[in-house]
């Protein structure tokens, strides 16, 4: 893969435990820096204890990131919903776009709670990815833009 392919990597985490708001804006400003420093940009949601984050740059960066995470004991049950290269990064305006559980709509509550049973309904299958996981994206890249 050359350097000026882009990668994308999506996934889903649980948390192990409960994160406060603290905790989640220092995990936020963690990923960010080193996001930054790796030429990755991204998304990260948090509801009701589910992580969902977007990973796009180099392939080299995003795996090494994507490493770091799922060494990460504050979470668990990392699943992969798509991972690969893309024409263009979703999210490329900052190295990590953060949306908390206060600033989603309950209509995007709803989508990443379904997104997540769905996951769960069905360990072990590959990649949920596909047209509704990229609507689903696309509605944050067009909110984040």
């Amino acid at each position: 893969m050359t350097p000026d392919v882009i990668h994308r990597l999506v996934y889903l985490s649980t948390a192990v435990g409960v994160l406060r708001a603290d905790e989640l804006d220092r995990i936020w400003l963690r990923a960010r820096a080193a996001n930054a420093a790796a030429g990755v940009t991204g998304l990260m949601l948090f509801h009701q204890g589910v992580f969902l984050q977007v990973l796009e740059g180099p392939a080299a960066g995003v795996a090494s990131l994507f490493e770091r995470i799922r060494r990460d004991r504050r979470h668990a049950n990392l699943t992969i919903l798509e991972s690969g290269p893309v024409e263009e990064r979703a999210f490329a305006n900052t190295p990590m776009t953060y949306i908390s559980a206060r600033n989603l709509s309950s209509g995007e509550k709803q989508a990443l709670t379904d997104l997540h049973a769905a996951v769960t309904a069905r360990p072990g299958l590959p990649a949920l990815a596909g047209p509704g996981l990229s609507r689903f994206l696309a509605a944050f890249s067009l909110r984040t833009a």
